[in-house]
């Protein structure tokens, strides 16, 4: 009830609220206008030329159809809406800083040399990620072991802090965390801190500038507006952390007390991480650094933040991020790339399962080819209406021969993808619309590292926790009809 209430009362609430308010008055004044016939012919023209533009344009064709068929529905309304809400976006002076930084990457990392030359390595390394082979890993299998290890390590901090999560939320995990920073900043240590404003929407209005008055340099991003605008769509999804330039986690635990289990709204939540020491935490530094630069518009000295370290060889780590302001799809070439190379089996968890066309003929014939594909997916859901998209999914994948369970203590939130237990995959990145297309993510190559069999024991553990779909329960006609439009508007979600 107190969860309840509490998105009710939220920021996002009301921002929510006020937008719904903008789209009936929009409504309403097209309504109006359309009385007059040439108003009409006006909008249906338009309607037209932008199914047609839309039949055309370079983009991925379920998310042509999201717009297709409600235009055709409304061809009254629906040109007009496309064109105030989709075609905002952020300003050519914004896109153009952030493509700056991506290539300034280049002068920070053209020194590495790819050490290993396979398919998936030379993409990173094009995209100026490169593959280190003097890292630490350790792979840290729920929540709680991630924070328990984080705490350790933020306390040993002595230069500086980066955080930047999707979610901060008031509890004893962000207490405890904060105290700690606090603590070092008196200390004299430099943290910065970049979140998510929606993500976070429970915090406090311009709790930003509380932290600053801490000493923490706190940076909300991409705030909410209170208009329609496409760009409120890209969140930045990242979770990373790195300490002193040697220390850099990563995985798919936000702040918050659910993601350490000392609250269950939707039974356990069984997460999981990874601890980077060494080489690799460099691009780590450079992940936090663009992203401080690109919201701030702050330049920054890069190398101020570069630690030299000397660790013993243990395989091939790359981490590496995505956006959707470069139309580069990485965290989705990745999978279909580590996907394809696949012989004996693929090992998947994620939260959310709604994959466009590629992704999912890829897994199917991946399985028809002989392949043990296997994906995990919650038992408890934490947006139902989300998990019916889900489990629309699971048939189709089910009759190609692709094994689906469900973690039946709770909810499943790591993204992890093992590949014949010698590859992996490991970030913030979930199998959806909106990790693949339209959110900041992050995540972690790696190739032949010891951490992969530990990867691959957590796989076969959980799945000893799950329960296996034999065959897909009947539901109602108006439940699968209610599945359908909701599968129509699945990049939406």
């Amino acid at each position: 009830m107190k969860r309840l209430i509490r998105m009710i009362l939220s920021r996002t609430s009301l921002i929510l609220l006020l937008v719904l308010a903008q789209l009936a008055f929009l409504f309403y004044v097209l309504n109006f206008l359309s009385q007059f016939l040439y108003i009409q012919i006006i909008n249906y023209s338009l309607s037209v030329l932008i199914v047609l533009y839309l039949l055309v344009k370079e983009e991925n064709p379920i998310y042509k159809l999201t717009w297709i068929m409600p235009i055709l529905i409304f061809p009254l309304f629906g040109g007009i809406f496309y064109i105030i809400y989709r075609q905002q976006n952020f300003g050519k002076r914004i896109l153009n800083r952030y493509k700056e930084i991506d290539v300034e990457r280049y002068e920070h990392v053209k020194h590495i040399e790819n050490p290993i030359g396979n398919k998936a390595s030379k993409y990173l390394n094009n995209l100026n990620w490169p593959v280190y082979n003097q890292t630490k890993t350790t792979f840290l299998g729920s929540g709680e072991k991630m924070y328990e290890s984080l705490l350790i390590d933020l306390r040993n901090a002595s230069s500086f802090i980066f955080l930047e999560f999707f979610i901060v939320s008031k509890g004893e995990m962000w207490d405890i965390i904060l105290a700690i920073l606090k603590e070092k900043v008196s200390e004299g240590v430099e943290v910065k801190l970049i979140y998510d404003d929606f993500g976070s929407s429970t915090l406090p209005y311009r709790y930003h500038k509380k932290l600053k008055s801490y000493g923490i340099d706190a940076v909300p991003f991409n705030p909410m507006r209170l208009h329609l605008n496409f760009a409120m769509n890209y969140r930045d999804h990242r979770k990373i952390v790195v300490i002193d330039g040697v220390i850099g986690y990563t995985g798919g635990a936000n702040i918050g007390d659910e993601y350490i289990n000392k609250i269950q709204p939707f039974g356990h939540w069984l997460d999981a991480g990874i601890r980077l020491e060494g080489d690799a935490v460099w691009s780590l530094v450079i992940s936090f650094l663009e992203n401080y630069r690109f919201q701030t518009g702050n330049d920054i000295n890069y190398l101020a933040y570069k630690k030299e370290t000397s660790l013993p060889e243990d395989g091939y780590v790359a981490p590496f991020n995505d956006a959707p302001l470069d139309k580069e799809l990485v965290s989705k070439n990745m999978y279909l790339s580590l996907i394809n190379e696949a012989k004996t089996s693929i090992e998947i968890t994620t939260p959310y399962l709604i994959i466009d066309n590629e992704l999912s003929e890829a897994l199917k014939l991946a399985s028809k080819s002989g392949v043990d594909v296997k994906v995990i997916i919650p038992y408890i859901p934490d947006k139902k209406i989300i998990f019916m998209v889900t489990e629309s999914f699971v048939p189709e994948l089910m009759q190609a021969g692709v094994k689906v369970y469900r973690y039946t203590p709770g909810f499943i939130h790591s993204k992890i993808m093992i590949i014949d237990g010698v590859e992996a995959m490991i970030g913030t990145c979930n199998l959806d619309f909106r990790s693949l297309y339209l959110h900041f993510e992050n995540s972690v190559y790696l190739n032949q590292v010891n951490t992969i069999k530990e990867m691959s024991h957590f796989f076969s553990q959980t799945i000893l926790q799950s329960n296996q779909v034999s065959a897909v329960k009947k539901k109602n006609i108006l439940y699968k009809i209610f599945q359908v439009i909701l599968r129509g508007f699945a990049s939406l979600m």
